[in-house]
């Protein structure tokens, strides 16, 4: 079975390595890949978050919005989502729980792959949501606290 579902991510790695010379085919195949995997979280559940993550660097990739990864890295994932997103793989997707097994399997191991890539986007992500106030000022010191008021 693993050769089988190893031949069959390499033909959607394959079309994953064509998919991202467009970059809006590749947005669109992560807003694919987050609507079946809503329907799907149950079997999906050990790799949601990592899978949630995925799709955004995905989506933020595409959109340029982030560039700070290896485009190896963009195929490897997009390879992964259009394997979760094919209903004919290593086992049928029509087949209730045990059809999304080799999807949890093929997702696990890339998203295994790709973790330190994960982790980045992660980071960036938090480093835009804050404040611009937030955070270090121009000489890269820490804002210092008010002193506490005398009561």
């Amino acid at each position: 079975m693993k050769k089988r579902w190893l031949s069959l991510f390499r033909r959607e790695k394959k079309k994953a390595k064509r998919l991202v010379e467009d970059p809006i085919a590749v947005v669109r195949a992560a807003e694919s890949a987050s609507d079946k995997a809503r329907r799907a979280r149950g079997p999906l559940a050990r790799v949601w978050d990592d899978l949630q993550t995925a799709i955004r660097l995905v989506r933020a990739w595409g959109r340029r919005d982030y560039r700070g990864v290896p485009r190896s890295t963009i195929v490897l994932i997009a390879g992964g989502l259009l394997y979760f997103l094919s209903p004919i793989d290593a086992i049928l997707d029509a087949i209730p729980v045990v059809g999304l097994l080799d999807d949890a399997v093929v997702l696990g191991w890339v998203l295994g792959q790709v973790r330190a890539e994960l982790d980045a986007f992660r980071e960036w992500e938090r480093e835009r949501q804050l404040p611009p106030s937030a955070g270090a000022g121009a000489s890269g010191a820490l804002p210092a606290l008010p002193a506490p008021s005398a009561s």
